[in-house]
């Protein structure tokens, strides 16, 4: 009887634990379905995000992809680089918009299916927008959660393009009373010995010097201060300190001054030309005669006109707002073209210039003399 009894008790508490179990199972099998859920929703979530940002940041660049087109404009390449950086999920939609700040309406949409968008045109200043979307829905519905669309969106700024110039000045600054002498028939008042005693300090009477010949006698060498000797001295040869760059009365080796060819880009707002002068001195520019397409250099927007706002050679020498379709500016400072060198004149308008007609001239007159007549221009 007792072993019927304990064998009977025994069964008992194996039917409580299956009954227990069952209980306990839809709550146990609900948490798990849950974790899982929620860690997809958040794996999701963040390829979004990732998908956005990587590809913001590869369409804020410039400059061209192994292919050769520009990244800002590359349609194709900025979806797949959306693609590549979302993780294992599938992408429902990839938008691409440029505007000119936050807040402000899109200027246009990269949509080309392949290569580069030829609408599309940016300045410094604009901003890139890529908008990404993907969907989730749940795999097990165990639990309360339904379907929905997760939505991110990165943007950027183009920080644009910055012309360094030639990066060389062959501007020279005199020492005090080092200014070069030019050789000349008539000696200078520095050097010209008189009869008339020339006092000292220590009213030592002068003697008379030599009068002077005909050979000029230059000298870079400045007299002291409340020094004065009674017999002149004579330097017999000119002696020229290795840095100073002196300009021959008439120059006739303007011709040799090249200018390269106009340049304009669809992503600055400049034109701009080189000019090599292999000289050894620098020239002076007198006025400089600039033509553009004033009407329609601008291809975005209903504005297209081109208005002309500086102009530089080193540093701005001309400021304003022309409207074009030409301009002769006279400098206000004295502008120069340095010595042996490669400089770069620029011509800065107030939005992109992005449409050339053929019409773009610069030509460059010079008040050098021997140089009045030999401009640097092109075409």
């Amino acid at each position: 009887m007792n072993g019927t009894y304990k064998s009977k008790k025994l069964l008992g508490y194996r039917a409580q634990a299956i009954v227990e179990f069952a209980i306990t199972l839809p709550i146990l099998m609900a948490l798990l379905v849950g974790i899982l859920e929620v860690g997809r929703m958040i794996f999701i979530y963040s390829s979004v995000t990732n998908a956005s940002r990587e590809a913001t940041r590869y369409a804020s660049a410039i400059g061209q992809d192994n292919s050769g087109f520009y990244v800002y404009k590359y349609c194709e390449g900025i979806r797949e680089k959306a693609n590549k950086s979302a993780f294992l999920i599938s992408l429902s939609s990839i938008t691409i918009t440029y505007d000119t700040g936050p807040g402000t309406t899109s200027i246009g949409t990269c949509d080309a299916v392949s290569g580069e968008d030829p609408d599309i045109s940016v300045d410094t200043g604009d901003r890139v927008q890529v908008t990404v979307q993907a969907n989730y829905q749940p795999m097990v519905r165990l639990i309360p959660i339904g379907s929905r669309t997760f939505t991110s969106s990165s943007a950027r700024t183009f920080l644009g393009l910055v012309d360094l110039g030639s990066g060389s000045s062959s501007t020279w600054t005199p020492a005090a009373s080092a200014t070069p002498a030019t050789p000349s028939n008539t000696p200078t008042e520095t050097a010209i010995p008189s009869d008339t005693p020339i006092p000292t300090n220590t009213s030592i009477p002068a003697t008379a010097g030599p009068l002077p010949s005909n050979t000029p006698v230059p000298s870079n060498t400045p007299l002291p201060t409340n020094t004065f000797t009674s017999t002149p001295t004579f330097t017999p040869t000119v002696t020229l300190t290795p840095t100073l760059t002196t300009t021959p009365t008439t120059v006739t080796t303007c011709g040799s001054v090249t200018a390269g060819a106009i340049s304009t880009s669809d992503v600055t707002t400049t034109m701009s030309m080189t000019i090599t002068n292999p000289n050894v001195y620098p020239l002076t520019v007198s006025t400089v005669e600039v033509t553009w397409n004033h009407d329609l250099g601008h291809k975005m927007g209903s504005d297209k006109t081109l208005k002309l706002q500086s102009a530089s050679l080193g540093s701005v020498f001309w400021t304003g707002n022309a409207t074009g379709p030409s301009l002769t500016i006279t400098p206000l400072t004295t502008v120069t073209i340095p010595a042996a060198t490669t400089s770069t004149i620029t011509f800065t308008f107030h939005q992109i210039y992005d449409r050339t007609d053929g019409t773009e001239s610069i030509k460059i007159n010079l008040s050098t003399p021997g140089c009045e007549s030999s401009p640097i221009q092109r075409p």
